[in-house]
């Protein structure tokens, strides 16, 4: 009987031995699965935390650039577009800098019935003046280059050349000047080489507008003397822009202008400068014409010789520019000689006084160089409010006037007199921003009158090293 319990008792403990055995078997497989569980619910968990972040990037790409102010996210904008449009190749040995400059003409007109039955009736448009596409840069650090395509009313390239940098050209050792090859301004006129964006109307006066040529396919050479103080150019054109913003159809030209500064005082805040110019021009078509709007690009003729026979044309032009702080003064008179009409040689001419003021203290700026205006820099750039405090925050505010004529009537040729009466304000906003408001009472000889208001808004970008 003892045994037989002690059989069943030591048969009961073997199973029970068994039984743990295999439940430590069974257990530790699933001990060694846990690691494998656990990493798999990771990489699931990590991928759903990757879609999810890819849902967030396609929604808001740029986060850190989401949380930048206004004036912030402009400066990035402007920063990035400025890396796109300048180049530096070959190790600096060409170099392209890349911008726009833009003008938009607002304009209404209203003549008189007497001009108007002359000219129908004016109008009023809103248009876009100059839109500017140029690259500047240098070649081989011994050339500078000028490419400037217009989309505006006057359609072309404005200017393409290069010149030379330094010291310009040499003839057996001997320093000549600095020159200029390819399409560009001939030296004629004060208030036409001045650049548009600088001049202190919307367009040019009468006698300029009429009878100074524009850009051409010349060569030039030109240079200063007595530390700045004279300033000389000449140059030897044949045609180059076909469109109302060149008068010249002559197919082989000779043009020089002379200036000189006999008062240059306080970095040019007093100055006074003379200047004459000269151009003699063969029309190769056997003709000319001379014509003009009223100092407004959007407004129709209001005299026009039509076409004169002409063998020759003698420009003839003089000028005086005043500077005394805030107050600035010029004024031109400009003659155009017929050669070679059959009723015998034709005088054409025209002139303007010109006068501004800056209520908010700034000056005219000159340049030396090249004897014209250049860029207004305001004493502090608008950021609010009105310019009328003097110096205050709201850019610069300058009056001008300007008074001019032409006259186009000379032996039978009758191709009318005018003169103009303008006023206008120009608010600097900052040195690359302006807007222009002018009003021109505008007079017919013997026909009639018309009242104009223009505005305008220009953008021209500041320029790149060793430009204007």
């Amino acid at each position: 009987m003892r045994a037989s319990s002690g059989a069943v008792i030591f048969a009961a403990i073997l199973v029970l031995l068994s039984a743990g055995a295999v439940a430590q078997e069974a257990a530790q497989p699933a001990q060694a699965a846990t690691p494998d569980a656990d990493q798999a619910a990771a990489d699931a968990a990590a991928e759903v935390q990757a879609v999810e972040e890819q849902k967030q990037t396609q929604l808001n790409p740029y986060p850190e650039q989401a949380k930048m102010k206004a004036g912030e996210k402009w400066k990035l904008f402007t920063d990035a577009t400025r890396g796109l449009l300048v180049w530096d190749l070959f190790n600096s040995k060409l170099t392209i800098r890349a911008h726009a400059r833009l003008q938009i003409d607002g304009t209404a007109a209203r003549p008189d019935e007497h001009l108007e039955n002359l000219t129908g009736s004016l109008g009023s448009s809103f248009d876009l003046r100059r839109l500017e596409v140029v690259a500047q840069g240098t070649i081989d650090h011994h050339l500078r280059y000028s490419v400037a395509f217009n989309l505006g009313a006057d359609p072309g390239f404005g200017e393409v050349f290069i010149e030379g940098i330094g010291r310009g050209l040499d003839v057996f050792g001997y320093r000549v000047g600095q020159f200029r090859l390819g399409i560009f301004q001939e030296p004629f006129s004060f208030e036409r080489v001045t650049s548009s964006y600088y001049s202190g109307f919307l367009e040019r006066s009468l006698p300029v507008w009429t009878f100074t040529p524009g850009n051409n396919i010349g060569y030039m050479v030109h240079d200063t003397a007595h530390k700045g103080r004279m300033q000389w150019a000449v140059g030897f054109f044949t045609l180059g822009q076909q469109n109302e913003a060149n008068s010249s159809n002559s197919v082989l030209s000779v043009t020089a202008r002379v200036t000189g500064l006999p008062v240059y005082r306080d970095d040019g805040r007093r100055l006074l400068h003379f200047g004459a110019s000269f151009s003699t021009r063969d029309p190769g078509s056997g003709s000319t014409q001379y014509r003009s709007r009223p100092e407004a690009r959007f407004v129709d003729f209001f005299v026009d010789t039509g076409n004169i026979e002409a063998a020759r044309i003698m420009l003839y032009g003089v000028e005086a520019v005043g500077v005394r702080g805030p107050f600035s003064l010029q004024a031109e008179v400009i003659a155009s000689q017929v050669q070679g009409s059959p009723t015998g040689d034709l005088m054409f001419w025209g002139s303007y006084v010109q006068v501004g003021y800056f209520l908010t203290g700034e000056h005219r700026t000159y340049d030396k160089e090249l004897a014209v205006f250049s860029r207004v820099a305001p004493k502090e750039e608008h950021r609010r409010g009105l310019p009328f405090k003097k110096g205050g925050p709201g850019g610069a505010l300058e009056l001008t006037g300007r008074i001019s004529t032409v006259d186009l009537d000379d032996g039978v040729v009758r191709g009318g007199a005018m003169t103009d009466l303008s006023f206008g304000v120009n608010w600097y906003l900052s040195s690359t921003s302006l807007v222009k408001l002018n009003y021109i009472y505008s007079d017919v000889k013997d026909v009639g009158k018309a009242n104009i208001l223009l505005l305008r808004y220009q953008f021209r970008p500041l320029p790149v090293p060793g430009w204007r």
